[in-house]
């Protein structure tokens, strides 16, 4: 019986976590070549706006968790 339950839940935590990493949404952009020059020009600027909006983002989850 421990042996089904240590199995299990192993096996839950496993598909928990791939799901977590499968709903990303940074899996569905791909970062640009660094070796265009137009594009590492840019880069530090791009960069940055997407931290800003990630970190928008995780402000808002946070707050939502607040409340509750």
């Amino acid at each position: 019986m421990i042996d089904y339950l240590a199995l299990a839940l192993t096996h839950a935590l496993i598909v928990i976590a791939l799901l977590r990493i499968l709903t990303r949404d940074e899996l569905d952009r791909e970062d640009p070549l660094a070796s265009d020059p137009a594009v590492t020009a840019a880069a530090p600027v791009a960069r940055a706006k997407q931290r800003r909006i990630r970190r928008r983002r995780r402000q808002g989850r946070n707050q939502g968790r607040d409340d509750a």
